[in-house]
C-alpha cells in the first residue's frame, strides 16, 4: 500500500520503518525544516520497553542510552520529599534514535499540513503522528493540555540524577532529567504559568549555559477524550489521540505502544482498515489512563480525597504495578499516597 506518514516524531518515524519494512511504499511529511528538526521532549523512558521496540526495528537500544537513573527524587509542597528506585528509566539520544529509525524513507521536511493542503486522495491511508497539533483530525471539544517549556543544558556540575518538583494542587510540575557530559533537560509545565523552579535551578547552577529552548504544550487528555481517531482514510496514532500517561505527560511508550496497535490491524487485512476494531483495541489498551486523568483533575480542582476515591486509586496502582517494567521505576501504593496527599 501506499502510506503517508505525518510527523516525524516517536510515533512517526517508528511506523514508516516497520510499514516499510512489512512492504509498503511510505512517504513522511515534517513540519520542521530538517536542520531545525527537534524531539520536543527530555528524553526519558523505560529502557525495558525501548529495547524491545528497538530490536522489532533492527537497532540496538544500548547503543542510544546516555544516562541509566538509579533514583527519582521528588520535592513536594510543605517541605515533603519523596525518592523512587529506578528499575529502568534512562534518558537516551531521542534525535539519533529517530533519524536512524528513518534512514532510507523518503521524508518531506519545512511545511504544516492540515486537512485543507494535504494531498490525501494520494494515498492509501494518511497516519496523524502530529503530536500536539493534531494537524488532520478533528480537534477534540475534550482535549487538556498545560502549558510547558524546557532548556536543554550543558555545564551542569554535581547533578547526576533526575528530580522532580510537584506543584500543590498537582497543577504542574519541574523536572530535570540528566543526559551526558554534564547535559541534561530542565523544564516545567504549569496551568498557572508560574514555572517554579526554573529560575531557582539557574540560580543554582550559575554554570549552566542554555543550548535549546523548547515551547511544548504537554496533552494529559486521554484517548477516551480524544475522539474520533480517524476521518477519512486518515488515522491518529500516538499522542494525537491521547496516547500519554496523564499522570507523568509521558508519551514515549504509549506512543509505541499504539503503533504496535495500528500494525497488528492492519495486518488482519491489508484490503480494508478495519476502523472499529482500532478505536476498540486503543480504549481497551489505555483504559485506565482515564482514571488517572480523572485522579489528576480531581487533585487540580481539590476535591480529591484518599478515602472516598480509595477504589479509584487503587485501581491506578494495580494497573501501574502490573506495567512497572514499562514504567522504570518502583510502584508503591505507600509510596503513592505519600506522593498525592501533599500535593
Amino acid at each position: 500500500m501506499n502510506i503517508a506518514v505525518v510527523g516525524a516524531g516517536v510515533a512517526g518515524s517508528y511506523l514508516s520503518r516497520m510499514l516499510q519494512d512489512r512492504g509498503h511504499k511510505v512517504k513522511v511529511f515534517e513540519s520542521s525544516p530538517i536542520d531545525r528538526h527537534w524531539p520536543v521532549c527530555a528524553w526519558g523512558a523505560s529502557k525495558n520497553m525501548l529495547a524491545i521496540f528497538s530490536k522489532r526495528a533492527g537497532l540496538d537500544f544500548e547503543d542510544y542510552i546516555l544516562h541509566k537513573g538509579k533514583i527519582l527524587k521528588m520535592y513536594l509542597p510543605k517541605n515533603n520529599t519523596e525518592s523512587l528506585d529506578l528499575r529502568g528509566l534512562v534518558t537516551y539520544d531521542k534525535k539519533k534514535w529517530e533519524h536512524d529509525l528513518l534512514a532510507g524513507t523518503e521524508v518531506s521536511y519545512g511545511r504544516r499540513y492540515t486537512l485543507d493542503n494535504f494531498p490525501v486522495t494520494e494515498f492509501d491511508y494518511v497516519l496523524d503522528c502530529t503530536g500536539y497539533h493534531r494537524s488532520l483530525l478533528p480537534k477534540s471539544k475534550h482535549d487538556f493540555v498545560i502549558p510547558a517549556y524546557e532548556y536543554l543544558v550543558e555545564n551542569v556540575k554535581e547533578i547526576n540524577e533526575f528530580y522532580v518538583i510537584g506543584y500543590k494542587g498537582a497543577r504542574g510540575y519541574f523536572w530535570y532529567f540528566p543526559l551526558d557530559n554534564g547535559r541534561g533537560y530542565v523544564g516545567a509545565g504549569d496551568i498557572d504559568r508560574n514555572y517554579f523552579g526554573i529560575n531557582e535551578f539557574f540560580q543554582n547552577n550559575p554554570s549552566a549555559r542554555v543550548i535549546r529552548k523548547i515551547g511544548r504544550p504537554i496533552r494529559l487528555a486521554p484517548p477516551l477524550h480524544m475522539k474520533p481517531f480517524f476521518q477519512g482514510n486518515i488515522i491518529g496514532v500516538g499522542e494525537s489521540i491521547g496516547c500519554v500517561f496523564p499522570m507523568l505527560g509521558e508519551g514515549i511508550i504509549p506512543s509505541l505502544i499504539c503503533s504496535d496497535l495500528f500494525l497488528e490491524v492492519l495486518e488482519k487485512d491489508t484490503n480494508k482498515f478495519d476502523y472499529d476494531s482500532y478505536t476498540k483495541k486503543i480504549l481497551k489498551k489505555f483504559e485506565y489512563y482515564h482514571d488517572v486523568y480523572r485522579i489528576v483533575r480531581l487533585k487540580m480542582s481539590g476535591s480529591l480525597s484518599t478515602i472516598k476515591h480509595l477504589k479509584l486509586l487503587m485501581k491506578m496502582y494495580t494497573n501501574m504495578k502490573r506495567e512497572e517494567q514499562r514504567f522504570g521505576f518502583e510502584i508503591s501504593f505507600e509510596k503513592m499516597t505519600r506522593l498525592i496527599r501533599p500535593l
